[in-house]
């Protein structure tokens, strides 16, 4: 009996295969279609989003912008800074999950990066629509700039040091931008602030590299027009000292052997004679 339905199914199947064959194709052509429709509605969402994403982000980055920009202004211009007389403006940083006196390790004085484009220009620079500029004076721990002309990597070590293929550079001061995106808020009267510097509570502690935005420069502060020689230093071609440590390590360790290798082979030369 079951041998028999299985026989009629089967003669029933292969009587109408063309037909199950047309609506098969069918299916695909449609399933086809719907999936090409299905990638190019979601590219154009996608598409759309980043737009938004963007705009949201210009949005912010100006709200943020002149909310600060006119008091950080007054500040800058209270100390009365001049070419002949630049003066090292504070702010402080402070990691957002160490609000507010969680401030070990962390809260520390930081300068900001003014210039003069001439003796008609007030000091600026510290502040744009794209975020709040900061300097680090470098030569403060004895340290200097080391950089590679033919692959523009660099990095920052003890001065009068000597590295192959590396350049020590004369410039003085890090300046480094905070993108409005990593700062999460601000109070221009904080109560721990110990010279009353505005604070500024960011994504990210100060010293770690992702608080800042790819764009570095090296510049010094003690010429008169000191933007007419800065030097560019992408964050993403600082070298990492570690690894050249552990290179220079690696390079002892195999010196070390091979010439211990040779004394062997000298001595059981000199044997052999």
């Amino acid at each position: 009996m079951c041998m028999e339905t299985f026989q009629t199914i089967v003669t029933w199947y292969a009587q109408h295969k063309d037909y199950f064959d047309f609506v098969r194709e069918i299916v695909f052509a449609v399933g086809l279609i719907a999936t090409f429709y299905g990638y190019t509605k979601l590219l154009k969402y996608l598409t759309q989003r980043k737009a938004l994403v963007k705009r949201q982000e210009m949005e912010n980055d100006a709200k943020l912008y002149d909310a600060i920009h006119q008091k950080l202004k007054e500040r800058v211009d209270s100390y009365n800074a001049t070419e002949e007389n630049p003066r090292d403006i504070g702010v402080r940083l402070l990691y957002m999950e160490n609000y507010p006196y969680k401030l070990a390790n962390d809260g520390y004085d930081q300068m900001l990066y003014y210039y003069f484009m001439s003796e008609h220009h007030k000091a600026s620079g510290y502040i744009s629509g794209k975020g709040l500029y900061l300097m680090e004076h470098i030569w403060f721990y004895g340290n200097n700039i080391y950089y590679n002309q033919n692959n523009e990597k660099w990095f920052i070590d003890k001065k009068g040091l000597s590295f192959k293929k590396y350049s020590e550079l004369n410039y003085k001061q890090l300046v480094r931008r905070i993108p409005f995106a990593n700062i999460y808020g601000y109070d221009f009267n904080s109560d721990w602030a110990f010279k009353g510097e505005p604070v500024f509570y960011t994504k990210y502690k100060y010293d770690k590299w992702k608080l800042y935005a790819d764009d570095l420069e090296a510049v010094n502060i003690d010429q008169k027009y000191h933007l007419a020689s800065k030097l560019h230093l992408s964050k993403k071609k600082r070298t990492r000292r570690f690894r050249s440590y552990l290179k220079r390590l690696n390079s002892k360790v195999s010196y070390y052997f091979l010439n211990r290798k040779h004394k062997k082979e000298t001595e059981a030369k000199k044997q052999g004679k």
